[in-house]
């Protein structure tokens, strides 16, 4: 009885989870449609990302804080 009572409620989270994944694609289904049909629209390409790099020496960083807001802390 508690392996059947377990097997429902695994079903139901499984039921809930495909549930809330239907409820969330259903509104973007015709532009899901639209791109597999007619694919992506040809634009300019987005430029390369920035690659991050550290140059220079690191600086301190000093915070000033009003003293009510020191005296709370």
């Amino acid at each position: 009885m508690v392996a059947i009572l377990g097997t429902m409620f695994f079903m139901a989270v499984m039921a809930v989870s495909v549930w809330s994944i239907v409820d969330s694609v259903r509104p973007r289904l015709g532009r899901i449609a639209f791109l597999l049909q007619y694919g992506s629209v040809g634009g300019v390409e987005l430029p390369p990302a920035p690659r991050v790099t550290l140059r220079g020496r690191s600086v301190p960083v000093r915070m000033t804080v009003p003293a009510r807001l020191r005296a709370a802390a």
